[in-house]
């Protein structure tokens, strides 16, 4: 994003620090605006000297960055403390500082307090909320450049202008259309040439000659519907505070590797619990968080689509098998009416076998087994049977204690049942 034009001043007004009891989005008397806009401000009211700590350098920078990430039409942006200090090349407090710089100059307001508090998610051990700005301009901008506004506060809109307003802003158009670079020279013509000949073309024939730009595709290879992304971009609103690996994508990159999940029909509360399951924390520390996140999702996606195709191959092969022959079957009748006599042997066998002893390759196939059915299903019948059959640390050891902990979290939980 550039960086802000310098205006024209108008006549001064008298700016002071925006006190803290007005820098929440109840009590302040900023109006919310969108980034373009709320560039301009930032740069007019730090040219202004509204505030001593105001920078034209570090301040701005923070500004762009945070502009860079807002919604385009509201103006929320998460606050991403670290991010903002890795992208500008600044300290963390510096960025504190030019923060609380920007919510003192009215230009930014709370619209959520974060906190460490643990909010007792369903399947998470512990969640915090993240800290959710509004991009503002303060009544002194506002007076400072003629605009008329319709309401008051947060909610306050830009109607039109006074007689000072129209000249201030015909003389930033002009100094605007100054700044343009002068069309080149060239002895070729931009216009096209008659067609003399007599030719018409119906609009049929124009509709087919017409060059249609190919569909956008989602992350598995489907048409993206307007539907499927409003859905999609719903859930990515909704979720992404719910989800600390996920802050450092932006809702448009989340909203679109989600398109195949609204696609197919999925439930709010079930891309919630699959984001859960696939939150790296679980397999690479909790200190790990991936730099882009929505490739990660991305990439998850595509692992579960290859698990389904193989499991859909190997259903379809198992269809199209042989059935055993009569031979066969009578053979496999007479073994087991042998070993009937042998009932105690083989339930010694059975108490002497631990999971130690089975083939790896058998238990990997078992965990993707019962992982399939879980996800896919909500099936945890495989699990529970484990658990009640073995225990719950030995059921760990044979599916892992993160399926074993969701598979009991689910069936205890009678909302989550209701979800899917």
């Amino acid at each position: 994003m550039r960086r802000p034009s310098h205006q024209p001043h108008a006549e001064p007004h008298r700016l002071e620090p925006v006190p803290s009891a007005e820098q929440d989005v109840i009590t302040t008397r900023s109006r919310r605006c969108q980034p373009r806009a709320w560039l301009r401000a930032v740069a007019w009211l730090i040219d202004s000297g509204a505030h001593p700590k105001a920078l034209a350098t570090t301040t701005v920078d923070v500004a762009l960055d945070l502009a860079a990430r807002m919604d385009f039409q509201r103006g929320i942006v998460l606050y991403d403390l670290e991010g903002t200090a890795r992208r500008v090349g600044i300290s963390r407090a510096t960025v504190k500082r030019h923060i609380k710089v920007l919510r003192e100059l009215g230009a930014l307001v709370w619209l959520e307090h974060g906190s460490r508090r643990n909010l007792r998610l369903p399947g998470r051990p512990y969640t915090a909320t993240a800290t959710v700005y509004g991009a503002t301009i303060p009544p002194a901008y506002d007076a400072a450049h003629g605009h008329r506004l319709s309401g008051h506060g947060y909610t306050a809109r830009h109607t039109g202008f006074t007689p000072e307003g129209r000249a201030i802003a015909a003389a930033q158009e002009t100094a605007d259309q100054n700044r343009r670079e002068p069309p080149s020279r060239s002895t070729t013509t931009h216009s096209p040439e008659a067609d003399v000949r007599g030719r018409s073309t119906t609009t049929r024939q124009a509709r087919a000659n017409k060059i249609t730009q190919p569909k956008k595709k989602s992350v598995l290879g489907h048409p993206v519907t307007a539907a499927a992304y409003q859905v999609a971009d719903r859930f990515a609103r909704a979720l992404r505070p719910l989800h600390n690996w996920l802050q450092r994508t932006r809702i448009e990159q989340l909203s679109w590797v989600l398109v195949d999940k609204a696609a197919a029909g999925a439930s709010l509360q079930q891309v919630h619990a699959w984001l859960h399951e696939i939150n790296p924390s679980h397999y690479f520390g909790p200190r790990w968080r991936p730099h882009r996140a929505h490739a990660y999702v991305a990439a998850q996606l595509q692992r579960d689509a290859a698990q389904e195709r193989e499991t859909a191959q190997r259903l379809a092969d198992e269809a199209r098998a042989t059935p055993p022959t009569a031979e066969f079957t009578n053979a496999v009748q007479a073994l087991r009416d042998d070993g009937a006599g042998n009932a105690e042997e083989i339930e010694e066998f059975a108490a002497a076998t631990t999971i130690d002893e089975l083939d790896a390759s058998l238990v990997q196939q078992m965990r993707a087994d019962a992982w399939g059915r879980f996800k896919h299903y909500g099936d945890t019948d495989l699990v529970l049977t484990a658990v009640d059959g073995l225990g719950v640390a030995e059921a760990s050891r044979l599916y892992t204690a993160q399926l074993v902990d969701a598979c009991i979290r689910f069936h205890n939980n009678p909302r989550l049942q209701n979800a899917c």
